[in-house]
């Protein structure tokens, strides 16, 4: 099955456990709750609270324990 990729803008709804390719260029995400960001799709760090607020992403992957929202935008 191939990965899904979240595009740079519109809010993208996150499917439980499921990992989503980030755009290939450096954005601000914004979430409704905890996320985990990827370089490889592989090792997985979560960020919380006000991290995912504003969080600098670049390409990777993001996927979330629960269902959730999150927006990508540019960064400056």
């Amino acid at each position: 099955m191939p990965t899904e990729t979240v595009a740079l803008g519109p809010p993208t709804t996150l499917i439980q456990n499921v990992a989503y390719a980030l755009p290939p260029r450096a954005g601000r995400i914004h979430a409704l709750a905890a996320i985990e960001i990827s370089v490889d799709g592989s090792a997985w760090d979560t960020l919380t609270g006000s991290e995912t607020v504003g969080a600098d992403v670049a390409s990777g992957f993001v996927r979330c324990t629960s269902a959730n929202t999150i927006a990508i935008f540019k960064p400056y």
